[in-house]
């Protein structure tokens, strides 16, 4: 079972490359950008909401790295 996804966002003047890896334990996605930075996406059913955990944040908003996750998933919660 491959629980890897990588997809792409092109800001104005970089192409960032994600790597998100769904962890079974925590229900989470281990997000590595570009092989450099790394941080866990997770969702928080109680208020619907995603947030991140970790040294680093995203170089998008949250919002819309939840959504390109999602999507290379083919789920939307």
């Amino acid at each position: 079972m491959d629980l890897t996804r990588i997809f792409e966002k092109q800001l104005s003047d970089r192409t960032i490359t994600f790597h998100a890896t769904y962890d079974l334990k925590s229900h989470g996605f281990n997000i590595t950008e570009d092989d450099r930075i790394s941080y866990e996406l997770r969702f928080d059913p109680s208020n619907r909401s995603w947030f991140v955990t970790g040294e680093h944040e995203p170089s998008i908003p949250v919002e819309e790295l939840a959504r390109l996750v999602q999507a290379s998933y083919g789920h939307f919660v």
